[in-house]
């Protein structure tokens, strides 16, 4: 069975967990490089590192307060930055794009690496001893110079963000990162090679869910490892991405009278969070692009382009999640079906971007046209007949919504000419197969 995630993949993701990192290496690298220092010895010939001590008491408590202090602000402008881009995006794009502006890690690692020199030159400083303090006289030459580069360094950091945060909230950025995370969960969930398939079966022990929210990952290989230990077979009542209210029923068990024993190991295998997420929930990966079409296609936003590459970006997953085995819905273990799970079908895959943007896209003949193309796509890609059906009879109802809407006949007539030429070029596709066959 496919590993569909990984403990302390959730905590990797929060925008605090790498900053914290940071800041604990920091701590741990001035200690070592005071420990270094205090074993040097307190002057060195050597023309090669002999410039290491032209730094006197008062010059490194100097340079190490202005490093400390303004990594300190600049970390505090780039947070603010940051904060001003998830506010901007949000309201423009969808608030559930906020969730990956949180997990990016170039921003994670530009907050971490300011604020961790901070934190470094704090530790540093207060180890330096002058002739006046009654502690013996300490200067860590190492430590010190250490902290320049790490100023200089930076410099570098801050020119990146500048460029990252740029680039990050631009329509093409943001699209082409939807795109990935659907496609990466197509993966996880299709398969070249075929999963087994069972029907549902009746009866058994019932685990509640006790908790509210969303379905957000399942521990597929913790549940099939604690199913052939316990010998019990487990069906997954919810799918990933279905909300379940305490009540709800999580799982059935059999043998019904293991379900009570279980019930709290079960429930470490499904984890249960306020919010969405796109690493094992296709529905929520694809409307995260779809959701992009429609914003667009407000008539606050009133932008049809991004809209157009949203739906061209949704047909590559779409395509591939066509053109393979429907998922399978079994783990099987030594021969015996241990876990059946629910899955999201070809039809809801091939279905949300059509019944989703087609009442917005009414009025827009350019993106008619996108979902035209991305039909043809699917027919093409596919390799089941009644998804190919599927997706030919969504450009009828296309077609019958946009004659009822009395459109310019200028309009109608480009949509019925583009139709005519892709069902003309998926057709001659299919002879073409057919010939090589």
């Amino acid at each position: 069975m496919r590993k569909l995630s990984w403990p302390g993949r959730d905590g990797l993701n929060r925008f605090w967990m790498l900053p914290a990192l940071c800041v604990v290496a920091a701590a741990v690298l001035a200690q070592v490089m005071v420990a270094v220092d205090r074993v040097l010895p307190d002057d060195l010939s050597s023309p090669w590192i002999s410039w290491i001590y032209t730094v006197g008491i008062d010059g490194s408590r100097s340079m190490l307060s202005s490093i400390g202090a303004s990594m300190l602000g600049v970390a505090a402008t780039a947070f603010s930055i940051t904060i001003s881009v998830i506010a901007t995006t949000s309201s423009t794009y969808g608030p559930r794009l906020v969730r990956n502006f949180m997990a990016d890690r170039g921003n994670q690692l530009v907050l971490g690496v300011l604020v961790s020199t901070f934190v470094y030159t704090l530790l540093v400083l207060r180890t330096i001893r002058s002739a006046e303090d009654p502690a013996a006289v300490f200067l860590p030459h190492l430590a010190v110079n250490f902290a320049l580069v790490l100023a200089v360094a930076d410099v570098a950091v801050v020119v990146y963000f500048i460029h990252h945060i740029a680039s990050s909230v631009q329509v093409d950025t943001l699209v082409r990162g939807a795109q990935r995370r659907f496609g990466a969960v197509i993966e996880r969930w299709h398969p070249r090679e075929p999963v087994p398939t069972t029907e549902p079966r009746s009866g058994g022990g019932e685990v509640t869910a006790d908790a509210v929210g969303y379905v957000v990952s399942v521990e597929f290989q913790r549940l099939s490892a604690l199913t052939d230990e316990q010998d019990v077979v487990v069906e997954l009542a919810p799918r990933v991405g279905d909300h379940v209210l305490a009540s709800t029923v999580l799982a059935h068990v059999w043998p019904a009278g293991r379900a009570q024993v279980l019930t709290d190991r079960l429930r470490q295998c499904v984890r249960i969070a306020d919010s969405r997420s796109a690493d094992q929930d296709v529905r929520f990966a694809e409307q995260q692009l779809v959701e992009l079409a429609v914003r667009a296609l407000s008539p606050s936003t009133n932008d049809p382009y991004t809209a157009i590459n949203a739906v061209e970006e949704v047909a590559e997953g779409i395509a591939t999640a066509v053109s393979r085995p429907r998922p399978g819905n079994t783990i099987v273990e030594g021969g015996v079906p241990r876990v059946r799970y629910g899955t999201v079908g070809l039809e809801e895959i091939v279905d949300m971007p059509f019944d989703h943007i087609r009442p917005y896209a009414i009025n827009h003949v350019p993106v008619l046209q996108a979902l035209t193309d991305l039909a043809a796509r699917i027919e093409i890609a596919s390799i089941h007949p009644e998804i190919t059906a599927r997706a030919r009879r969504h450009v009828e109802v296309l077609l019958e919504q946009l004659r009822a809407s009395d459109p310019p006949p200028h309009d109608q007539h480009r949509i019925e000419q583009h139709v005519a030429a892709r069902r003309t070029a998926v057709d001659d596709h299919e002879r073409q197969m057919t010939d090589e066959g």
